[in-house]
């Protein structure tokens, strides 16, 4: 069997943003290509096939069947030859295509990634599939005190041997490894002498427990991929070297499309810390028995697609690959009610869509107010305080980009709905998928149901401030919310309203009444906020966060308070400011 997996390229893909709008993608996949001979062969999928169907994969191929072996909890104590028949063991599934007489008994209809296969081919000539799908990282699962049947991570190009690759793992060495050959038995191999071929699955005995995945050991944080979804702008990749020596780990950008990545470069004397873009080649010094950490993080300023990929190979110096596909979007893909983008026209809308610096959506932050003015000195200037006043602060940017000064509002879920398929009447699929909401009118809630979980109930997020008031639910911001810009409000509060700080209902000098408690006579003093936040390109701070610009922003803050002194009080800080939901409209 020949198996190659060299070839990738970048496809087109649509994706939907409201039903009349289409938005270009750069998508990577690759191609796991497999040379099938004559007779039995046993494979390793290390790609998501697009097409999963076998009876598609394999269509106009002479195959007589393909097994897959799905393990109990004890795992394989013994191994049966496929030649002798395999319909009658515990834990085989099998597929036969049509119309051979067994074809009833099908009971396996799909390849996926990370599984092996027993493929047996009839006639006298070889035929090649080829799988074009993202890679999958799935960790080598091995049963205690049994045979696994399993691919290795390993490349195509001076491959180790079985007994260089196990020569790290106790629960491995001298244990019998077995390798099918076309006539459909299981033939015992030479660890010292046998290359690992990729691509090719093995019954291999594991004694006791073990983890083992390699001289080269890779663990991702979460997920069998490096997905950067509008929440998360890095993910971290940790590399171990149990080779026993000291070596390199080289991790390579694979094809055509180039995501916009960044590496964490911290300086171990310093502590000082950078985000360089990932080269098309980094190699990473790989001490032995030392966990090496590799964050990765994307940066959308820099997209040129709705949504970009990645793939990347990390190889060592002992012939042991992987590989870990990566992708995020600008944003995540929003619909509003029946359909329609909301807020705005088709035609703006697929504008936007193509600009990769959308900061629409929900923001909260931080103010941290360092400098106030000397107000009994009538002063503008703010000075320096001892310590800083920090206070939050709620802001909504629609598809327009007009930003709202929020004080309270509250992410629901809408429910999607369901409709008979038009392939099979019988069945149903989702007509309208179900979407956050958000909520500031409290009128609305009875309408949609809990974004998240609390004592096994569902319930709504709130998000709400004390540091201001104002009379509604919102206020809208003259200027640009972006950064290089900056947006203002101004806040009053009249000798009535509630939270008025010289108002208080039960001191008959400051109850807005008269003498005798009867009608309206002004006593609490109108106050007046002008707020102003400008948002700079650059981290104030100087620390410059990954996701800068795109999910976070931050700047100066400046405020004048009239009214609470009889001199204007100015204050002046700086702000952060996370996108913590990508909802571009607000109660609906």
């Amino acid at each position: 069997m020949q198996y190659k997996l060299d070839s990738v390229f970048a496809t087109g893909l649509i994706l939907f943003l409201g039903l009349p709008l289409l938005a270009q993608a750069q998508v990577a996949t690759m191609e796991q290509k497999i040379e099938l001979q004559p007779g039995w062969n046993s494979v390793y999928i290390q790609v998501d096939p697009v097409e999963q169907n076998i009876a598609t994969l394999f269509a106009g191929m002479p195959v007589a069947s393909i097994w897959r072996w799905l393990p109990t909890d004890e795992g394989a104590r013994f191994i049966q030859d496929p030649a002798e028949g395999l319909e009658n063991v515990e834990g085989w599934f099998a597929w036969f295509p049509e119309p051979r007489p067994e074809a009833f008994l099908s009971n396996l209809f799909r390849i996926n990634a990370g599984n092996a296969y027993l493929i047996r081919l009839e006639g006298n000539q070889s035929h090649e599939v080829v799988l074009e799908g993202r890679p999958r990282f799935r960790p080598l699962r091995w049963k205690t005190d049994a045979f696994t049947l399993t691919g290795l991570p390993v490349s195509t190009n001076a491959p180790p041997t079985f007994g260089e690759f196990f020569s790290r793992s106790p629960a491995h060495q001298n244990q019998p490894v077995y390798r099918l050959d076309s006539n459909g038995t299981w033939q015992l191999v030479v660890p010292g002498s046998t290359p690992i071929r990729a691509g090719e699955a093995y019954w291999i005995f594991t004694r006791g427990n073990s983890g083992y995945q390699g001289r080269m050991s890779l663990v991702l944080d979460q997920g069998d991929s490096l997905e950067y979804s509008a929440a998360l702008d890095t993910n971290r990749i940790v590399l171990r070297n149990r080779s026993g020596v000291p070596g390199t780990f080289q991790v390579r950008r694979i094809g055509a499309t180039q995501l916009p990545l960044a590496f964490l470069n911290e300086d171990p004397e310093t502590g000082e810390t950078a985000w360089p873009s990932l080269p098309s080649v980094l190699n990473l010094e790989a001490p032995t028995g030392q966990d090496v950490f590799l964050s990765l993080a994307v940066i959308r300023r820099n997209f040129s697609a709705f949504r970009m990929e990645q793939i990347l190979e990390i190889t060592d110096e002992h012939g042991e690959r992987v590989f870990l596909h990566a992708g995020g979007n600008t944003i995540q893909p929003f619909v509003a009610p029946g359909g329609q983008t909301a807020g705005t026209s088709t035609q703006n809308v697929t504008e936007r869509t193509s600009d990769s610096r959308s900061l629409a959506g929900l923001w909260l932050g931080e103010v941290s107010v360092d400098a106030v003015s000397e107000s009994q000195l009538a002063g503008v200037e703010p000075t320096p305080v001892r310590e800083p006043f920090v206070k939050r602060v709620i802001v909504h940017v629609d598809n327009a980009g007009q930003a709202r000064l929020l004080k309270d509002v509250i992410q629901m879920w809408e429910d999607g709905t369901m409709a008979p398929s038009a392939i099979d009447p019988t069945a149903m699929e989702v007509d309208e998928p179900g979407r956050f909401v958000l909520i500031t009118d409290s009128d609305l809630i009875g309408l949609f149901s809990g974004s998240a979980q609390r004592s096994g109930r569902p319930v709504g997020l709130r998000y709400s401030t004390v540091a201001y008031d104002f009379d509604g639910d919102e206020r809208e911001f003259d200027g640009d919310f972006q950064p290089g810009g900056q947006i203002s409000v101004s806040l009053v509060m009249e000798p009535d309203f509630p939270t008025n700080p010289f108002l208080h209902r039960y001191h008959p000098d400051h109850d807005n009444l008269d003498a005798e408690f009867l009608n309206f006579q002004k006593e609490a003093y109108q106050v007046v906020r002008e707020m102003r936040l400008i948002l700079t390109p650059d981290d104030p701070l100087g620390r410059t966060p990954t996701g800068w610009g795109e999910t976070i922003v931050g700047g100066v803050f400046e405020e004048s308070i009239t009214g609470l002194h009889r001199n204007t009080i100015f204050t002046s800080g700086q702000f952060r400011m996370r996108r913590v939901s990508a909802v571009p409209i607000l109660n609906q």
